[in-house]
């Protein structure tokens, strides 16, 4: 694997330079297998950064997704059990608002569509990592339909648990 250069920002939403280039050294050691593996999976899901106050920093989106793509080459990455054959997860049905705020229409089916894809073991040319589930923000809509808030963070949830193996 090789080192990942990063746009530097200064402005915006960036990170610390020195803390991320401190996991990428350890990412690349574990992933390279030249020491004991020091960095999980749950370390890259939970790795959080400093926002430097003056100077700049690495752009937090590029470093984030990096991370998200990066759970795929950990040792310890869990698989996401395939579905039984005959067996298949079907996808939600939300409700449909339109006076009080939703979420965009195709922003939420287009990452629905991913999420079923990858849990029923499906080709998907980017899989949903449990990461990307836990930050995925969906663009709220007011004064057209959208579909309901509360039902879609539900089914986040679930997602979760089906991507974790929990359910």
């Amino acid at each position: 694997m090789l080192r990942p250069e990063f746009a530097v920002k200064r402005f915006g939403e960036r990170y610390d330079r020195a803390e991320v280039d401190a996991l990428i050294d350890k990412l690349l050691a574990t992933v390279n297998r030249t020491t004991t593996p020091s960095v999980t999976v749950e370390d890259l899901r939970s790795a959080a950064f400093r926002t430097p106050l003056l100077g700049p920093g690495y752009s937090a989106q590029e470093v984030d997704d990096f991370l998200t793509d990066a759970e795929q080459w950990m040792p310890d990455r869990p698989a996401v059990r395939p579905m039984p054959t005959g067996q298949h997860r079907e996808g939600p049905l939300f409700t449909p608002v339109r006076i009080r705020e939703g979420y965009s229409f195709e922003d939420v089916d287009e990452f629905v569509e991913r999420v079923m894809a990858t849990v029923n073991g499906e080709p998907v040319k980017r899989p949903v990592t449990v990461r990307e589930l836990r930050k995925v923000r969906f663009t709220p809509v007011r004064l057209s339909e959208g579909y309901d808030v509360e039902e879609v963070d539900n089914w986040l949830d679930q997602a979760e648990r089906w991507l974790t193996g929990e359910d």
